[in-house]
């Protein structure tokens, strides 16, 4: 009798382990898919998007989930990504207010951005003109910016992919 007991709890033991491990890797990778959305000043986005110099193309996009229009351009902007992760590096920077973080990972998580984006800290007219100093604040706001740090264009409201891309193979230098 203690030998079949025994014999059960280790078999019960072996159980638990087993859905155990499997619960946290399934943890593990979902939380792996979650986007990464980082706070960011005015001042951390210019080292952010300084740090590619040199090495990628740079798109920064301006955008918020009550903004209609961009959410529309949205998907064409993570198409890019996803084409030219090699010479491209897409900068997403999220207008929403603090209480809509889980609205914009969310966001985020479902149009597959796997990563880095930034939630805008700070003053908002320092960090309109951080930015440009053409730049009224309207949105959504794009600025792509070469290998060597040029801007090659940069505007407010919505465009279509093949503004985009024509835009980011200019500053890929293709």
């Amino acid at each position: 009798m203690y030998i079949g007991c025994i014999k059960r709890n280790v078999v019960l033991i072996a159980v638990v382990a087993a859905l155990t491990a499997g619960v946290s890797t399934a943890v593990a990778q979902e939380s792996g898919k979650q986007p990464l959305l980082k706070d960011a000043t005015p001042e951390e986005l210019q080292q952010i998007i300084r740090s590619y110099e040199g090495e990628k193309a740079v798109l920064v996009n301006v955008w918020a989930t009550w903004c209609g229009p961009c959410k529309e351009e949205f998907p064409d902007i993570v198409k890019l990504q996803h084409e030219y992760s090699e010479e491209l590096q897409v900068i997403f920077i999220s207008t929403d207010f603090d209480d809509s973080r889980g609205k914009v990972k969310d966001f985020l998580k479902d149009h597959n951005v796997n990563w880095t984006t930034y939630f805008q800290q700070g003053n908002d007219q320092q960090f309109i003109e951080s930015l440009s100093s053409e730049w009224t604040g309207a949105m959504p706001f794009t600025k792509i910016i070469s290998r060597d740090g040029t801007v090659v264009a940069q505007w407010e409201n919505s465009a279509d992919y093949d503004t985009f891309n024509k835009h980011v193979n200019k500053a890929i230098g293709s």
